[in-house]
């Protein structure tokens, strides 16, 4: 059965991250929550029919009013318990990154709610993928697959894939992962907590890690 329970370590992660890297979250309360199951020792969470590590969710108006935080991020605790603190720290972080303060349009300064709280946005990732495999196959370097992960290779393969500084492996790197994916349709980006990444539409309040 799934339940629920609170994070406390996860919490004291939460305090350490945004005081090192998220400064203009100030004065914004972020929470955490666990979710398992009772009876499997199997991941549990995930939005829109995905599996995530992890979903921040801004706090509604009406719950903000009964002083829970601002925010809140539940985390699948059986995939918690599989990852470093390292790995900890940048699910963390990732999830931290996408909540951003409202600000007025002609003052730019932070708005707050009818409860005085800071007004959040969600931001959007950076780069988001959808990708079939069987598109990849079938249709190779001409499916909207291939040539996104190849300009993702291209433009920032180094970031996301750390090939080290020779350019000459990078490039060898991309042609192979671009060939692989155009002939099996067989590749995984990885999020930072070691799992694939299955990124759905941007619509909603959720995002999955």
């Amino acid at each position: 059965m799934k339940t629920y329970s609170p994070a406390p370590d996860a919490d004291t992660c939460i305090t350490r991250i945004q005081a090192d890297y998220h400064a203009e979250l100030d004065e914004v309360t972020v929470s955490a929550l666990f979710v398992f199951d009772t009876e499997a020792t199997e991941a549990v969470l995930k939005h829109q029919g995905y599996p995530a590590a992890a979903v921040v969710r801004i706090t509604p108006l009406r719950e903000r009013a009964l002083r829970q935080a601002d925010a809140n991020i539940v985390i699948d605790r059986c995939t918690w318990l599989t990852l470093s603190q390292r790995q900890r720290d940048a699910l963390i972080d990732h999830e931290l990154t996408h909540l951003t303060r409202v600000l007025d349009k002609e003052t730019g300064h932070p708005v707050c709610d009818a409860l005085d709280r800071p007004k959040l946005a969600l931001r959007r990732h950076d780069r988001q993928f959808g990708w079939f495999d069987e598109i990849a196959q079938r249709h190779g370097e001409a499916s909207p697959e291939v040539r996104q992960a190849k300009r993702l290779m291209e433009s920032s393969g180094q970031l996301y894939f750390n090939f080290g500084a020779s350019q000459d492996a990078a490039r060898t790197a991309v042609k192979s992962f671009v060939d692989n994916i155009a002939r099996t349709g067989g590749a995984t980006i990885t999020s930072s907590s070691g799992d694939s990444v299955t990124i759905p539409d941007r619509s909603g309040q959720e995002v999955p890690a």
